[in-house]
């Protein structure tokens, strides 16, 4: 971003922070609406999985064809919206629980007042979505366009079939249109394991690539969650707010079960009951909280049944934060990895934003920069790692990204059996991310890490303009990770009104934290100013 630039969105930015003390006196307003058997005296066991999935056959071979279960309870009955209270034709209760996308209402609001800015020459500044200014790497283009010339080729000209474990008589551009494997390419799944093992630190893992960093937590959530545990409590899944709210989305509109409520016009989701969310400081989740919760949700432990576990399933942690732009030191991460071992619970780890680390906090103790992974993971069997080509690489409309379980214990290894039953989960949702959004992705990696980080540097201008435009307010958390700084406002202003505001007023647009679980703040991204 020049200085110019920077200059005038510093400027323009501030100007809307006055909205602030104008909006102090608007009437505050609520608008937004794994049981493993663990104790100290026993090693860790297998942990279960879904129910749901186990009941289902293995996939052993994508072109066998599987015999699914269709059957519901018949006296299961889903709840209707007010307006379909006396028609047939009902919605999922658990659709009609799940929060609104926060993007698709920052576009509403940013339509609203879009009239007024198009003939202003800067228009519309939106800092609501997290996307890169900068384009992806030349070397996946060229595989795009290697891939696309070889497909025009005459099926004549190609020497030979292909088999399902992605073998193939001719150029792999050739069958760009056809189906690949469920876990994914398999020269991407190849380079994917050699970039993880030297950059993540992470042992010949099993990987599954997913349309997106998304797709990859929503196998998480069918593979690991079910709706009641083995001794029919509600199962619980940890997210920490301010929480990334696709996450959450996820829990709400998966899990189901009784209790698992909360609208987005309504109920806040701290209420619902297979969703904890707990606090955080200045962005830093609170392990003393989770370490009560973990505690409170054991059972069986000296009962006579020998049944025990825990209640809480799977515990989320994104790293770099979205939406907090916090970064947390290797310490903090050893001490979660830990503690949900400890207690025979599912780490979720969500590392899309890996090479937003700017400052190194998640480092290696005792390392220098030129040994040791660059972005440190734990490789535990407890343990799944996300990670995604959508911010560093820029590939976001790509949708590619992807899942590392622990190989360690081989077929007996929690990760072995958790990878097993998430490819009934892949196979059922996407069946497999498309081939020439793979085939692009490998193109990327050989860009490399330092490519990326040549593009992060580009962010260092648009950073210390946003913290320099709010560094007014009373409290700001982030800016040292992924692409983002939260504001608290005032105390009485209500965040969706200023947000709505800012962006009539002074064309400028942000995510109100009551989007994220965190009334009262705002998010705002830097990544894509140029």
């Amino acid at each position: 971003m020049s200085n110019c630039f920077g200059l005038f969105f510093n400027r323009k930015l501030k100007m809307g922070i006055s909205l602030l003390w104008m909006a102090s006196s608007f009437q505050l307003s609520k608008s937004l609406a794994f049981s493993l058997q663990s104790s100290h005296s026993r090693p860790l066991l297998r942990a279960p999985l879904s129910a749901r999935l186990i009941s289902r056959p293995q996939i052993i071979d994508r072109r066998a064809i599987f015999a699914r279960n269709m059957s519901s309870s018949s006296n299961q009955q889903p709840s209707s919206s007010p307006s379909q209270s006396s028609s047939a034709f009902s919605i999922s209760s658990r659709a009609l629980q799940t929060l609104d996308p926060c993007v698709i209402l920052m576009k509403q609001i940013i339509s609203q007042h879009a009239s007024k800015w198009e003939n202003d020459p800067q228009g519309i500044f939106s800092l609501a979505q997290g996307v890169v200014h900068w384009r992806p790497p030349n070397s996946a283009y060229e595989a795009l366009s290697s891939a696309a010339q070889e497909n025009m080729m005459e099926p004549s000209e190609n020497n030979g079939g292909f088999g399902m474990d992605g073998s193939i008589g001719g150029g792999d551009g050739r069958i760009i249109h056809t189906y690949c494997p469920d876990e994914g390419y398999p020269p991407l799944l190849s380079a994917l394991k050699d970039k993880l093992e030297r950059e993540n630190g992470l042992e010949n893992p099993h990987v599954m690539v997913t349309s997106g960093a998304n797709q990859a937590y929503v196998n998480c959530v069918l593979t690991l969650l079910d709706e009641n545990d083995p001794k029919g409590n509600i199962s619980k899944c940890v997210v920490f707010e301010p929480y990334y709210f696709n996450h959450v989305m996820a829990v709400q509109s998966i899990r189901g079960g009784v209790g698992c409520g909360g609208t987005a016009a309504g109920d806040n989701a701290k209420s619902i009951e297979g969703l904890l969310v707990g606090p955080t400081n200045k962005g830093v989740p609170d392990l003393k909280w989770l370490r009560s919760q973990l505690e409170q949700n054991k059972y069986g432990e000296g009962s006579d049944n020998n049944l025990s576990g825990n209640s809480i399933r799977v515990v989320t942690l994104v790293n770099p934060g979205n939406p907090t732009g916090v970064s947390l030191p290797y310490e903090f991460l050893e001490e979660i990895t830990k503690l949900t071992k400890e207690y025979g619970v599912w780490l979720v780890m969500d590392n899309t934003y890996e090479h937003f680390d700017v400052q190194k906090k998640n480092k290696l103790p005792n390392s220098d920069s030129d040994t040791g992974p660059e972005y440190p993971c734990f490789d535990e069997e407890h343990v799944i790692n996300i990670f995604s080509f959508s911010k560093g690489y820029a590939m976001a409309g790509f949708r590619v990204g992807y899942i590392a379980l622990s190989s360690k214990n081989g077929e007996e290894g929690m990760g072995t059996h958790a990878y097993e039953q998430m490819l009934k989960v892949q196979d059922t949702i996407a069946i497999c991310t498309t081939r020439i959004s793979q085939m692009a992705a490998l193109g990327a990696l050989q860009a490399g890490r330092e490519w990326v980080y040549d593009q992060v540097k580009t962010l260092d201008v648009g950073r210390a303009a946003i913290l320099e435009a709010i560094s007014g307010l009373e409290e700001i958390i982030g800016g040292d990770g992924a692409m983002y700084v939260m504001g608290k406002l005032p105390d009485g202003v209500d965040d969706q009104k200023f947000a709505s505001s800012l962006v009539e007023h002074y064309g400028v647009a942000v995510i109100p934290g009551s989007f994220c679980g965190f009334s009262g703040w705002v998010r705002g991204g830097f990544s894509n100013l140029p």
